[in-house]
């Protein structure tokens, strides 16, 4: 199961709240008995939620005056997190996670983005394997922190030049690699398989491209490549 086919639901039923993680098929399911007398209303909740892969929103079920449920698709890493943690925003008070009625496969997708039912990260879950890659100037590439950035210059082999696509920050990410990362435990699925980027040491240059030397970072980097630093001697920060 894809992270973006995630359903993010918040139920109250009579004045009791609780949050859990749905695929459609079940959320349809919902839908079916919820508005198995008008069709008119069916098309209506379906289409709603389908409209939230575009927008902020919501889509709301009323049921009764006391028994309603909210429901959105999954954006990204950074608000399933949310929504676990609570910082959400679709409900205004606190609500308890529901393990019980989640999809079996989004607990999979939890997993698989090194996350509990609290959004905290998994302990010793996981395994890196180090991929070979050869990176390219103009791709998007997703750091297992659940960033993505684009790559607006190929250094060197491991040293890459990066925009944040969310911040809009500039940094050079040094001792690049690319890992696929997936669980430790039991038969996992194709989908549980994430693939991206680590890398050693981060040097972060700000928002304003205009107050970067570019000519300046290729000829130190292209001189450090040909001299063969020895990374070891380098004061890592570890991103992860």
């Amino acid at each position: 199961m894809k992270l973006k086919d995630v359903l993010l639901i918040t139920n109250n039923d009579k004045g009791t709240e609780y949050k859990y993680l749905s695929s459609m098929e079940d959320y349809m399911a919902i839908l079916f008995r919820a508005f198995e007398d008008s069709e008119t209303k069916l098309s209506h909740a379906v289409q709603e939620l389908c409209q939230t892969k575009e927008n902020n929103q919501c889509a709301e079920v009323y049921l009764a005056a006391n028994k309603t449920f909210r429901a959105r698709f999954c954006r990204d890493e950074w608000e399933l997190r949310d929504f676990l943690a609570g910082n959400h925003g679709m409900t205004a008070g606190e609500v308890s996670f529901d393990k019980e009625r989640c999809t079996k496969e989004c607990l999979e997708v939890l997993t698989a983005y090194n996350m509990d039912h609290e959004g905290h990260p998994l302990i010793g879950a996981l395994h890196y394997e180090e991929m070979e890659y050869h990176f390219r100037q103009g791709e998007v590439l997703h750091n297992l922190n659940g960033s993505d950035y684009s790559v607006l210059m190929v250094l060197n082999q491991n040293d890459l030049f990066l925009m944040a696509l969310k911040s809009g920050q500039f940094l050079i990410a040094e001792g690049t690699r690319a890992y696929a990362r997936y669980p430790k435990e039991g038969i996992y699925p194709e989908d549980s398989v994430i693939r991206g980027i680590e890398w050693d040491r981060g040097i972060y240059l700000g928002n304003d491209l205009s107050e970067i030397s570019i000519d300046s970072i290729q000829k130190e980097y292209a001189a450090g490549h040909e001299a063969g630093w020895d990374e070891n001697s380098m004061d890592e920060e570890q991103e992860c």
